[in-house]
């Protein structure tokens, strides 16, 4: 006798709640990329700060002053800043789309885990219901077997 198999009348929407978590997964996780490149966006340009000012510390204001120079630095570092400012701007609206992101992917984990739990309460269910009808067929049997056994006594 073949053993009989569950199934879930609910898989295919449980399936397709699966895709949309993961959707929303991968959604978050690239925004997660794009925050960590413009941080590094941020970094690079904090660091050309220091060292446009290091190197104008160190070489260009000793002996005579070239004003040119000094003021061409300082535009640089200027708009470094003003980059610096653009770049965090873009940050923050980012970090509020990856906020709305996580929310969406909670909401979609959230409808995935209701079909599971269904999907176990009914997995559950038919176990109990499978393991009822093989002791009602075994006590068959050993009734069956009982009577035969009392009769050729």
């Amino acid at each position: 006798m073949a053993q009989p198999r569950f199934e879930f009348r609910l898989q295919t929407l449980l399936d397709h709640r699966a895709r949309i978590e993961k959707d929303h997964q991968r959604k978050v996780a690239e925004i997660q990329q794009q925050i960590s490149q413009l941080m590094n966006q941020i970094q690079t340009a904090q660091q050309q700060i220091r060292e446009q000012d290091a190197a104008l510390a160190g070489e260009k204001l000793t002996g005579r002053l070239d004003l040119q120079y000094i003021a061409y630095e300082k535009r640089f570092v200027g708009n470094l800043h003003v980059r610096i400012v653009l770049t965090m701007q873009r940050l923050a609206a980012v970090e509020k789309t990856l906020a709305a992101a996580k929310a969406e992917l909670l909401e979609a984990a959230k409808a995935k885990k209701v079909l599971v739990k269904l999907r176990e309460k009914h997995h559950a269910r038919w176990l109990a219901d499978l393991e009822r009808k093989e002791t009602a067929l075994l006590d068959e049997v050993g009734t069956q077997l009982a009577i035969r056994g009392d009769s050729t006594v």
